[in-house]
């Protein structure tokens, strides 16, 4: 038989692949079909220039369809975060095999069946789905077309390149203040004196220079921070080389709740300058610096309120459909109704259970008493042919009232579909959801900031966002836990 036959690698991987899509699922099945993917795109490699390397390319590619929804069914059954990811990653995958490969029946037959993720796709489909493509016809190729070799006489011939010197580039290790690794957003309480230090590696020192210098460069106000220069004077030894140094720094001023992050970043320049070429500069230079001081500023007047408040804040600037300005707006409501939240702990502001018009009621007297807020606020405006319990600046807000049953955090999920529709109305990325559990209680009240969280809701194209506020009502007196 020809040396380049290569039936015994690939009959056994195509075996493997028809039972594996055949058999019941298992909690292994995300990593049998991780395997098999990777050995049909080896397959595929073998094959080399042959027609049938396409085929196999497309195979690993549906085998990897198939290893995100068996990862998607096992993700939603344990409720992980977020579990329509790994849907999404199977509908990318499709749309890159339709879109990059070349179209004959045995590909076509394989978008054909997959095509059903895009639609309504339930996890109880996706067994049907295995058995189908199980099913579509692959022919097996016995023979290989290796990539052309070139002979071993015509690369002695090529001539070696001359050497030349590295790039001269400063890379930025790491950033610490206080003593620990600084993070993408760092909070730093302001008009106090902290610890910056900073470690670089320069890859070589170029020969006219004596010293490194690093300064930071903002477009903050200049009188409204104090950030130190850095300054290293010319090594000796062989390149590369580690420098770490300790400044301080100060914020002058704190920071409002909208007021994006102070943002620095530091500028590697060498002394004199050299004539070469400029200097590279690697690694995360940029400092961002959030001045809050809740201490003295407090936002709600409840600390560990405030606290979530600033960690959902930041969560959400960092999604790219989220514009500022409707950020600005959800926080313009979340601050009364986070101290709502606080109040109805502190103070059993919900003794007994209401019904969801009179817990409207309050909440719409309550917001409107904000200067913020006020004329501003609206009720019962229109949006998807239903109507919204209450919208601020097109920022919709639906309340519940629950009088039978505790709920706890997770529980609120369940009515997040409506603000997600209501959001989608209105061309926005976020809504309210704020829930009050009015029913009697037996157990000690949860911390309050457990019940502020966000539900990222997946549409079938793109996540919306939807704050929650659950408010804790008809709380059990503390004394008859010790009954």
């Amino acid at each position: 038989m020809s040396k380049n036959a290569i039936l015994d690698q690939v009959f056994p991987v195509r075996s493997k692949s028809v039972l594996a899509l055949q058999a019941a699922g298992s909690r292994d099945d995300a990593t049998t079909f991780e395997t098999l993917a990777h050995d049909a795109n080896g397959v595929a490699k073998a094959f080399g220039d042959a027609p049938a390397a396409k085929h196999w390319h497309a195979l690993a590619t549906a085998l990897e369809v198939v290893r995100f929804l068996t990862e998607w069914e096992q993700a939603s059954l344990s409720a992980a975060i977020d579990a329509d990811r790994f849907l999404r990653a199977a509908r990318l995958r499709l749309k890159q095999l339709r879109e990059g490969s070349e179209p004959d029946s045995f590909v076509t037959r394989l978008v054909e069946v997959l095509s059903a993720i895009n639609g309504a796709f339930e996890i109880s489909a996706i067994g049907h789905l295995r058995r189908q493509l199980a099913g579509i016809p692959l022919p097996i190729a016995i023979f290989s077309d290796p990539p052309f070799e070139r002979p071993d006489w015509t690369r002695e011939q090529e001539q070696i390149p001359t050497q030349q010197k590295p790039d001269l580039t400063v890379a930025f290790v790491e950033f610490k203040i206080n003593g620990t690794t600084a993070e993408r957003i760092q909070t730093l309480r302001p008009r106090e004196t902290h610890d910056l230090d900073i470690a670089v590696r320069v890859s070589r020192w170029p020969e006219t220079a004596t010293t490194l210098v690093l300064s930071p460069v903002s477009l903050e106000p200049r009188d409204s921070y104090d950030l130190p220069n850095f300054r290293f004077s010319r090594p000796s030894g062989e390149p590369p080389y580690f420098f770490q140094q300790r400044g301080r720094m100060i914020l002058h001023a704190p920071q409002n709740l909208k007021a994006r992050p102070f943002e620095f970043m530091y500028s590697a320049e060498f002394q004199p300058a050299p004539s070469e070429k400029p200097v590279s500069i690697a690694g995360q230079r940029t400092l961002r610096l959030d001045g809050s001081e809740l201490g003295r500023q407090p936002i709600t007047g409840y600390p560990g309120i405030d606290r979530k408040l600033i960690a959902l804040r930041d969560a959400l600037r960092l999604e790219p459909l989220v514009p500022e300005n409707d950020l600005e707006d959800l926080l313009a409501v979340l601050v009364p109704l986070a101290n709502l939240m606080g109040q109805a702990v502190q103070d059993n502001k919900f003794p007994a259970a209401i019904s969801e018009a009179e817990f409207q009621r309050q909440v719409r007297e309550w917001l409107r008493q904000q200067p913020a807020i006020g004329v501003a606020l609206e009720e019962q405006a229109h949006s998807t042919g239903g109507r919204t319990d209450l919208s601020f600046r097109g920022i919709r807000i639906e309340l519940k009232s629950e009088t039978a049953k505790k709920l706890l955090p997770e529980d609120c999920k369940h009515y997040a579909s409506q603000p997600v529709s209501y959001a989608v109305g209105t061309n926005r990325r976020i809504a309210v959801l704020c829930v009050l559990d009015c029913s009697p209680k037996k157990e000690v009240p949860f911390p309050v900031e457990d019940g502020l969280f966000v539900y990222p809701i997946d549409t079938g194209t793109s996540p919306v966002y939807i704050v929650c506020c659950l408010i804790q009502g008809s709380l059990a007196k503390p004394s008859s836990f010790s009954r």
